[in-house]
């Protein structure tokens, strides 16, 4: 296990490297022009855009920016904005946590509704449970979150105007810190409900026809102490893998979210970014999200054998 430990941390940083050079490099060969937003666009003179890229280090060779950037992240500093007045790590501290906080409502959401349901759907199989809430998750897996929400916001603006939108910090009012957040959450939390909600129901029911259930039904064991006792446990190992993947796809996922419901997170600080070619800031936030899928990742796939012991065998 610990070789194994070794090497998958070992795989995961090699990954963050290859990610931050892929990163760097399709910044810069998109479209747009970082000097654009301080020139004159009456004026576009070729000195004074050649003085602002010695100014911002963008005449320096590829190789030279990368290494300055990818060694300042190191020491906790992601640079400055190119074109907003700030350190892109300060924009982080204070944008990230409400990414990460939505993602985790939904999440957690996701999981305490979807667990259940799959149960429920393995357990009566075949029955009205069953089949509606296979066409549940199916509707919830075809309909984009951010449609929905965008649909309630017009209909609540004709209807009963409640304030869905913008943002409170948690210092200022705890409850209404989560009250709007919980909209959005539970929008995002849809596809995530559905997807487990699937993965358990088919688990499930594929453990259902191992045969130690079946010595177990012959011992006597019925009903809950068939799932909770022996079935639930083996079944969970695929459906953490999910959790974990959705998790990370769900804080790198809120950008339309927070857009749609203006929450101050790192996604309307990328949209800004984009639009404005700011190079330090795109990197920094999608360097952010792809390191979130890797951790999390080496995190699940960590605690597969404290799930199943019968990974820590295969692996030993």
């Amino acid at each position: 296990m610990v070789r194994y430990i070794a090497r998958r941390i070992g795989e995961a940083v090699f990954v963050l490297f290859v990610l931050s050079v892929l990163v760097f490099l399709m910044v810069r060969i998109m479209p747009g022009d970082p000097a654009a937003a301080f020139m004159d666009p009456s004026n576009p003179d070729p000195s004074v855009r050649a003085e602002i890229y010695a100014q911002l280090g963008l005449d320096r060779p590829w190789f030279v920016q990368y290494f300055s950037w990818i060694g300042g992240i190191f020491t906790g500093d992601f640079g400055r904005s190119l074109t907003q007045p700030y350190t892109v790590g300060e924009q982080l501290a204070t944008r990230f946590p409400v990414s990460l906080e939505l993602g985790v409502m939904a999440t957690i959401i996701g999981v305490a509704l979807g667990i259940p349901i799959g149960i429920a759907s393995a357990v009566r199989r075949g029955k009205l449970v069953d089949n509606g809430s296979r066409i549940l998750t199916f509707l919830l897996l075809s309909v984009p979150p951010f449609l929905v929400g965008t649909v309630l916001l017009l209909i609540n603006s004709r209807t009963t105007k409640f304030r869905l939108l913008g943002f409170v910090t948690f210092e200022d009012d705890p409850v209404g810190h989560f009250t709007k957040l919980l909209l959005p959450a539970l929008l995002l939390s849809l596809g995530l409900l559905a997807l487990v909600a699937r993965y358990t129901r088919g688990m499930l029911l594929d453990t259902f026809s191992q045969d130690y259930i079946r010595t177990a039904r012959a011992k006597g064991v019925l009903g809950n102490g068939i799932v909770t006792g022996h079935a639930l446990r083996n079944a969970m190992a695929p459906v953490m893998t999910v959790v974990g993947v959705q998790l990370a796809s769900l804080i790198g996922g809120t950008v339309i979210m927070e857009n749609v419901f203006a929450l101050p997170g790192m996604g309307s600080l990328l949209i800004n970014a984009v639009n404005t070619s700011d190079y330090t800031t795109i990197q920094a936030c999608v360097l952010i999200i792809g390191a979130l899928y890797v951790a999390i990742s080496l995190i699940v796939d960590l605690l597969y054998p404290l799930v199943d012991p019968r990974i820590r065998v295969v692996r030993s």
